[in-house]
């Protein structure tokens, strides 16, 4: 559903994280007629290849943005954001998804263990519309400690304050 729409253009930005060329997204059926496969045509290339050849990092993001894609006016569950990704694509992955959260109307949830996870989310909470909470334990009690301000997680984590 998203060749040929305007959605392929927000998976074709997000999947130019990791490869600047790509130009075209589509899926193709496989020969058994049961599975369809993404493939990508890249710039001044004529020939199309299958994303699965490009790593998991690429295929990650393919699969987080399509999610996004359906969960239109919803709810968005992400559970170990970096997972597949290398620290250096992160901040940029952020920026996707809190722009595509914007435009789609998202409310998103992302789990994350990863210093610089967080530390790209920070980075890219530029409107201070994302929030950062940690589950604390205190005695008997479960408490959520949160951080809305992009400024005190840099803070945080530059001082080795354990927000993870």
């Amino acid at each position: 559903r998203i060749s040929l729409s305007p959605d392929e253009n927000d998976v074709v930005e997000a999947l130019r994280i990791i490869n600047p060329r790509i130009e075209r997204i589509t899926f193709v059926t496989s020969s058994n007629k049961r599975d369809r496969y993404p493939i990508v045509t890249l710039k001044d290339d004529s020939r199309r290849y299958r994303l699965s050849a490009m790593g998991d990092g690429i295929n990650r993001i393919l699969t987080i943005i399509l999610s996004m894609l359906n969960c239109k006016n919803g709810v968005f569950l992400l559970d170990e954001f970096e997972t597949g990704l290398h620290y250096s694509v992160q901040e940029q992955l952020w920026n996707i998804v809190f722009s595509l959260s914007e435009k789609l109307n998202i409310q998103v949830f992302a789990t994350s263990h990863s210093r610089d996870c967080i530390e790209g989310f920070a980075n890219r909470n530029n409107r201070q519309s994302g929030l950062l909470i940690r589950i604390e334990n205190r005695g008997e009690t479960i408490v959520p400690v949160q951080y809305d301000n992009s400024d005190d997680i840099l803070f945080a984590i530059n001082k080795d304050i354990e927000i993870r």
